[in-house]
């Protein structure tokens, strides 16, 4: 029998205090995983979601930026067309007393003169 007062002491083998010292590291550690991974996949989604929709079109604005940008003159009239299965914008400049039309695809942003 033990004395009365005296202290116990329990020995832990190098091997269960490496247990104990994984098991801590993995409670700790594995919450923090799952939210690294459930951050990775929304943020996957959220590409994935961009790349399934289709490039935005141009603006009306836009294009008379891109047309100011290549064209001088002042810009006469806009005016949505659709030619067969494209929209385009068809912008008429006066260039000093020249009248020109440009072309800017809706979709794609390309400027043509025609």
């Amino acid at each position: 029998m033990k004395p009365s007062g005296s202290k116990s002491c329990v020995r832990i083998s190098p091997w269960g205090a490496m247990q104990k010292l994984l098991l801590i590291a993995a409670v700790l550690l594995i919450p923090m995983w799952s939210l690294l991974v459930s951050a990775q996949q929304q943020e996957d989604s959220a590409v994935r979601a961009e790349s399934d929709q289709p490039a935005r079109s141009v603006s009306e604005r836009q294009a008379l930026e891109l047309v100011r940008a290549r064209f001088p003159g002042n810009i006469i009239s806009i005016n949505e067309v659709r030619q067969g299965e494209r929209i385009r914008f068809r912008v008429r400049i006066d260039n000093e007393g020249n009248i020109y039309t440009v072309y800017v695809d809706q979709s794609t942003g390309a400027v043509s003169r025609e």
